[in-house]
């Protein structure tokens, strides 16, 4: 018996377009999912990093496409590759690191809520340099010329301003009752501190290190965020579930948008036009556009409290 002809059949296989994912705008630290999510401009989760336990704030170095995020139950900051949104390392600190800031040269700036410490880390080779700051240190910002960094000493009511070139304490500013958190004006001139216990938020002037303005904002302001064009200030108010507006140049009301549930962090987010804000008993973040007008609400892992704007990603 003949063996059947081999036939060769052509085969065209078509697949639907897929569409490419959307780039991160910005990232969202859920404290007691344990996890880190990266979010495109409408909030839709693009990533998604298991963290240890109840990790807290959040900082991204763009220079350097990283983020850390401060780990104060186990002592450690996490390094988080923005590339890949995988974990890249972790810097053993030690205490209970809280507030974190990036230097221009990216020396990370790391607060110790139980030591009332400001600690300098070389991410690249673990050198560190440590001063004795305010009372549990809630947050810190670096100064637009990177000379000097401001704590937030929450049980201390005050800033503390630390000269970097020695790292010393060279000025402390008396602000409300338990400050928390603070956002820096464009063109570094103001500080803004929230203040939860008084219900209001601190203007500073930087240049004569003293405050200038106490806003009251009700409720119990928990984060604080600035517009690009520096005209809005976005302050977060816990207690009220709002995001509260204000005229950086009158200083007067410019309105309030309803978010969630005990909102804490709030960050601006320039390409999307919007502050993004996180609604830690809601398991929400609320995308509140510049002019208030707009809001929008996406759910999140379970206990959001931090975030933080990621650099546009070059085509």
């Amino acid at each position: 018996m003949r063996a059947p002809a081999a036939v060769l059949l052509a085969l065209t296989l078509t697949f639907p377009a897929v569409a490419a994912p959307r780039p991160a705008a910005f990232v969202v630290v859920s404290q007691a999912a344990g996890v880190v999510t990266g979010r495109d401009g409408e909030g839709a989760e693009t990533a998604r990093l298991a963290l240890d336990k109840a990790p807290a704030a959040v900082v991204v170095d763009a220079a350097r496409r990283r983020a850390y995020v401060s780990e104060p139950e186990v002592g450690a900051v996490a390094v988080v590759d923005l590339d890949g949104f995988a974990r890249a390392g972790t810097l053993a600190v030690g205490g209970q690191p809280f507030g974190l800031a990036v230097r221009p040269a990216g020396r990370l700036l790391v607060t110790d809520w139980s030591a009332d410490t400001l600690t300098e880390v070389d991410p690249a080779g673990g050198a560190a340099r440590t001063v004795a700051v305010g009372q549990a240190p809630s947050a810190v910002v670096v100064g637009p010329d990177d000379r000097f960094a401001y704590t937030v000493d929450r049980e201390a009511d005050q800033v503390s301003v630390v000269d970097l070139s020695d790292f010393s304490v060279v000025a402390t500013v008396d602000v409300g009752r338990a400050p928390f958190a603070a956002a820096l004006a464009p063109g570094g001139r103001r500080l803004y501190v929230a203040n939860v216990q008084s219900s209001d938020l601190s203007v500073i002037d930087l240049a004569f290190r003293r405050e200038i303005a106490r806003i009251p904002i009700g409720g119990m302001p928990y984060g604080v965020a600035i517009s690009p064009d520096g005209g809005r200030i976005a302050v977060t108010d816990q207690e009220g579930g709002r995001l509260v507006l204000i005229d950086a140049r009158s200083l007067a009301p410019a309105g309030a948008a309803t978010v969630g549930d005990y909102a804490e962090g709030v960050v601006a987010l320039p390409a999307v036009g919007a502050f993004a804000v996180a609604n830690w008993f809601s398991d929400t973040v609320s995308l509140v556009g510049f002019d208030g007008r707009s809001v929008s609400h996406v759910p999140v892992p379970k206990g959001p409290r931090m975030l933080a704007a990621l650099p546009a990603v070059e085509e």
